[in-house]
């Protein structure tokens, strides 16, 4: 069990923009947190098809649909016009109309266990983010090449500066969690990844300017021990896609087993495990066609 004590209203957030395949993911994801919460939070589901997650879940008290304009979608891409960034102008969105504690997940995530225990630190003011990747400049391959190109060059967004520095962390921005007065400048997130972007053009800098961002509020704590992001199973959601279209329509907790029989979090392992092998030993192993790839559905 645990002490939960806030006076402010809860909210998890989700983002399902796009794809049908999205959906199906995010649907996966918002039955595990059912599974997981003893006393479910408000759900602000962020989506442009509202009316799919309707005929699938149906019209369900704990879930809100915000309304958003096709033109408020198009400005949260930023001058860079990246979809990354989507995920600050919902933050932003949520902050200004939805007061309270906000947690934001990607729909690549599975509840592990009842998230209620960070709302406590988020309504002292303290930020999440899902896990720390460590230190940029001595990261992976592409967190080096990013920490080359940034370093010790000055951002300015407003009155504060930014710099990338051999201390910068790195954080998955899988998970978000702060106060809706704080989010309610998350606009600022956007502006200072757009800078990033224009100086070196790679995915991982919304990411990037999120932790450099929250950073300036203080020490940010990991939501890592409640949820599983298997962000680099974009494989899968073909198969959620196909799951949901089967059994949606007769059963959801047939659809929430079956998505769970496909073992995404031992996936997420596998494939981490081959993606950390050194480069020669993964060109061997595609040469032996031992190369790691999604399993077959029903395999």
């Amino acid at each position: 069990m645990y002490d939960l004590v806030t006076s402010a209203p809860c909210y998890i957030i989700y983002l399902a923009y796009g794809s049908e395949e999205l959906q199906a993911e995010a649907l996966y994801s918002i039955l595990s947190y059912y599974k997981a919460a003893q006393q479910p939070a408000q759900l602000l589901v962020y989506t442009d098809s509202p009316a799919s997650f309707n005929q699938v879940l149906g019209d369900r008290a704990g879930i809100i649909y915000p309304n958003v304009t096709p033109a408020e979608w198009q400005s949260w891409r930023g001058s860079s016009n990246k979809i990354y960034l989507l995920k600050a102008g919902v933050l932003s969105h949520a902050g200004r109309h939805y007061p309270g504690n906000l947690l934001f997940v990607d729909t690549d995530t599975i509840w592990l266990a009842d998230p209620a225990p960070l709302f406590t630190p988020i309504e002292k003011g303290q930020c999440i983010m899902h896990v720390c990747e460590g230190l940029l400049a001595t990261g992976n391959q592409l967190s080096r090449k990013v920490y080359r190109h940034l370093k010790n060059h000055p951002f300015v967004v407003g009155e504060n500066q930014y710099t990338v520095t051999k201390n910068t962390v790195l954080y998955n921005s899988g998970v978000i969690g702060l106060l809706s007065a704080a989010a309610t400048r998350v606009d600022e997130v956007i502006a200072l990844a757009d800078q990033l972007y224009a100086t070196y053009n790679k995915h991982m800098m919304e990411q990037l300017a999120f932790g450099l961002w929250l950073e300036k509020t203080g020490p940010i704590r990991e939501a890592a021990p409640y949820v599983l992001h298997y962000w680099n199973l974009k494989a899968a959601r073909p198969q959620l896609a196909q799951l949901l279209r089967a059994y949606a329509g007769k059963s959801l907790d047939e659809f929430y087993a079956r998505a769970t029989a496909l073992n995404l979090a031992q996936l997420h392992r596998a494939e981490m495990a081959y993606r950390e092998c050194p480069s020669w030993q993964r060109t061997l192993l595609k040469l032996l066609g031992r190369y790691w790839q999604m399993p077959a559905a029903g395999h």
